[in-house]
């Protein structure tokens, strides 16, 4: 199994639905998104960004034939 380092930077400020990043779409345990309203945990949403950089590194890495894509 590979692992795949993320950088957990400012993944709880940005939306996981549109994307946006902003200092004042988290209010402490509380995400909601200045651009298009989207709300939810804040530990969640920043779950689901992490994911997203997951997914998108795998996708580059397997472009580069550095890694099996076979699930």
């Amino acid at each position: 199994m590979a692992v795949i380092g993320i950088d957990p930077k400012y993944t709880s400020q940005g939306c996981s639905r549109c994307g946006h990043t902003e200092k004042a779409n988290r209010h402490q345990h509380y995400f909601l998104c200045k651009a298009c309203g989207y709300e939810l945990h804040a530990d969640l949403n920043a779950s689901r960004n992490i994911r997203l950089r997951g997914v998108l590194a795998r996708q580059a890495l397997c472009q580069d034939a550095a890694l099996s894509c076979i699930a």
